[in-house]
């Protein structure tokens, strides 16, 4: 086993160094040689070294000084041109009231109202300064800001110039064009307009950019659209002759396009003008006083013409619409005054000799039958039938209807109907169809639904005028207005299809018991035995005289009119009610 030695007392021990010295040996100038010297070479470098400190500092102060002057210089001219900055800023590039938004007109003086602005800032902020360097450094930004915001200013005023002036340039052109064309009838003016849009189109178009092809083709595009203009102008006056002389001599400054056009405007302007004169002599003569007559004698002069036909019939039958019109005027006023006279006097016999003459006979006879009524106080009772039927037409033929002289049913319609019937018509002719739809919405709703009820029953929806089947059918139709007249005061609400229905099937459905008697055997008298008849069919003959008098006592406690129309109706309600 490996045995580990001990370390046991020093084994190095110190001893002193032979043959050292303790002091230092003296010499010359430790013993003092030499010490003024050396203090006065001292003095003499801490001299020299005070003297550079000294310089060394003011330099430094110096170039510190020199570089805050620089700086403050170059914050003044940084605070200047802040101050150019947001004035340009605002003065020109405002949306609103910048200079660059302003156009036409009122941009040309910009470049010296803009330059007297910057002129007068520029030297508020001069008189800032405070030495030389920062005027010279500003006068070199002012230069060169003032060069470029001019430069700007210029291009914006140049590009609203060129605009403007196109704009009026192209103003003047159309100007003249509109002018040649509305004076068409007189050359001389025309010649002048023509003049006038040329010269203005050589002097400013140049100073627009366009070249001479482009120059040329503004003046060839103004002539033709001139030239088409007036020959258009004189065709519409039915100057056909002279459009044509006036096209041979400008033919040639007309465009390729428009020739073909215009050619065929003056072949319809020579047919046009020939069916006029030919129209004048067709109406002109007496024997064809029928438009059927005329149209035959137009297919005779057209010959193998069809558009010169097409054209004389159409001129025919505009001035037969005129003339029906005038003559419909003119019956109209005629009757209305012969109204107007039974009206004051009740007595036919008033109305003139020549007047009376005039009137058509069923004018004449509606006549008699309304003076007849005013004679005896009665007021004039609806025939039912007549004013279904007129309801029928103006739902169905409003063109019809509206030419339709309503005082001949004067005497076949009460007050308050014919005033309906005046009052469609009128809306009628005015145009206001929306009106006139109001007043037939009801009537063509249950017209449709009557029509397809009695087919559904076998009854004949359109009886002859005149029949007993048609008073039957127009008795029906009253029953249902008064029904659904009543529904709508009663619930407040328009009645639906469904409640119009169920009315008409009630109606269809209920018949009275029509007593006969041993008097009915007369002839023309009730029949013999008991009849069964439908609502429909009933008229004032089958009221019996107790019923009539009950319920004509019973409209005079209501200030109902008492007439065979009103007793009718509410007899026909009584039963019908009856049978529920």
């Amino acid at each position: 086993m490996p045995i580990v030695q001990r370390y046991g007392g020093l084994k190095v021990q110190t001893e002193a160094l032979p043959g050292v010295r303790k002091t230092a040996a003296e010499t010359p100038f430790s013993e003092g040689a030499g010490v003024a010297a050396a203090e006065a070479q001292r003095s003499e470098a801490m001299a020299a070294f005070g003297g550079r400190a000294a310089q060394i500092g003011i330099q430094e102060v110096r170039e510190l000084r020199d570089r805050e002057r620089r700086r403050a210089d170059d914050i003044a001219m940084l605070n200047a041109e802040n101050q150019l900055a947001r004035w340009e800023h605002q003065r020109l590039y405002n949306p609103e009231t910048g200079a660059l938004a302003q156009q036409g007109q009122s941009a040309f003086g910009l470049p010296e109202q803009i330059g007297q602005e910057y002129e007068q800032l520029t030297g508020e902020i001069e008189k800032n300064l405070t030495n030389d360097d920062q005027r010279f450094a500003f006068q070199r930004i002012k230069t060169q800001r003032g060069l470029s915001l001019d430069a700007t200013i210029q291009r914006h005023v140049f590009g609203e110039m060129q605009r403007y002036e196109g704009q009026e340039l192209q103003a003047l052109v159309e100007n003249a064009r509109e002018s040649a064309v509305a004076n068409g009838l007189d050359p001389r003016r025309v010649g002048q307009e023509l003049d006038r849009g040329v010269t203005a189109i050589q002097k400013h178009a140049p100073r627009l950019g366009f070249g001479p092809e482009q120059i040329e083709k503004q003046v060839a595009d103004f002539r033709s659209a001139t030239h088409e203009g007036v020959i258009d102008r004189l065709l519409a006056n039915d100057q056909h002759k002279a459009a044509q002389v006036y096209y041979e001599e400008t033919k040639s400054q007309i465009a390729g396009v428009a020739v073909t056009r215009i050619e065929k405007a003056l072949e319809a302007g020579a047919t046009r003008g020939e069916a006029q004169n030919l129209t004048d002599q067709i109406l002109a003569d007496p024997t064809l006083d029928t438009l059927t007559k005329q149209q035959e004698k137009a297919k005779e002069l057209a010959g193998d013409r069809p558009e010169l036909r097409d054209a004389l019939n159409q001129r025919l039958e505009h001035a037969a619409a005129i003339k029906e019109k005038t003559d419909r005027d003119r019956d109209e006023q005629t009757l209305i005054g012969a109204y107007t006279i039974v009206d004051r006097t009740h007595d036919v016999t008033s109305i003139p000799a020549s007047v009376w003459s005039q009137l058509p006979g069923p004018a004449r006879a509606g006549l008699r039958s309304y003076a007849e009524h005013l004679a005896r106080g009665v007021p004039v009772q609806t025939d039912l039938p007549t004013y279904y039927a007129l309801m029928q037409q103006a739902a169905e033929d409003p063109e019809t209807f509206v030419k339709q002289n309503l005082l001949n049913y004067r005497a076949k319609l009460d007050e308050g109907e014919f005033k309906q019937f005046a009052q469609m018509q009128a809306s009628l002719r005015s145009g206001d169809r929306k009106r006139a739809d109001q007043d037939l919405g009801a009537f063509r709703t249950h017209d449709q639904i009557l029509k397809d009820t009695l087919n559904q029953y076998g009854i004949d929806a359109t009886p002859k005028d005149g029949t007993p089947e048609a008073a039957a059918v127009a008795q029906l139709r009253r029953m249902l207005d008064l029904r659904m007249q009543t529904f709508g005061a009663i619930t407040g609400k328009k009645p639906t299809n469904d409640d119009i229905q169920q009315t008409l099937d009630d109606l269809l459905s209920t018949s009275v018991t029509v007593p006969g008697s041993w008097w009915n055997i007369f002839p023309g008298g009730k029949p013999f035995f008991d009849q069964q008849k439908r609502l429909m069919d009933l008229t004032i003959a089958d009221v019996p005289a107790a019923d009539r008098t009950l319920i004509e006592n019973a409209l005079r406690r209501r200030g109902r009119p008492v007439t065979d129309t009103t007793v009718l109706d509410l007899y026909l309600e009584t039963k019908a009610r009856g049978r529920r």
